[in-house]
């Protein structure tokens, strides 16, 4: 009985292996959004002695573009990055820049006084400043429990 190799198939076997295992090892290539998907813009938070401050990148965006939100225990940011026009008689030969939609929630870390909450955008970075409500001091009164009389 003779048997036959099927070379073809081997290597389209080797091939189809290789394809999955450089699959797994290489990391995926970072992508644009496509149209109508939403960005995440970059945010830092921190603290200081009598309020939470958040800075979120917003470059290109205009004041009139975002709106904030701020919720009992969130602070939701979201917006539209709108598109600069094209120069006439011009093409692209790379375009990354992001636009469109973009929202953001951040969990407030603490407690805050939302009436004195504030926001300002400048140079691309929005900055929202949340205070903390004052602390309260309360004497407590030191009564003697007797029991049984």
């Amino acid at each position: 009985m003779v048997r036959r190799i099927k070379p073809v198939s081997r290597i389209l076997k080797a091939e189809a292996r290789v394809r999955t295992s450089e699959r797994t090892v290489r990391p995926p290539e970072p992508r644009l959004p496509l149209p109508g998907e939403v960005t995440i813009p970059a945010v830092d938070v921190y603290e200081t002695g009598g309020e939470f401050i958040l800075e979120m990148e917003l470059p290109g965006v205009s004041e009139k573009d975002v709106k904030v939100l701020l919720f009992a225990s969130r602070l939701e940011v979201s917006g539209f990055k709108r598109e600069l026009g094209t120069h006439h008689g011009s093409r692209y030969m790379r375009l990354e820049r992001e636009f469109g939609a973009f929202r953001r929630d951040v969990v407030v870390p603490g407690t805050i006084d939302p009436d004195r909450a504030c926001a300002a955008l400048e140079n691309g970075v929005l900055t929202i400043v949340l205070k903390k409500p004052p602390r309260k001091r309360r004497d407590v009164e030191i009564k003697n429990r007797r029991s049984g009389g």
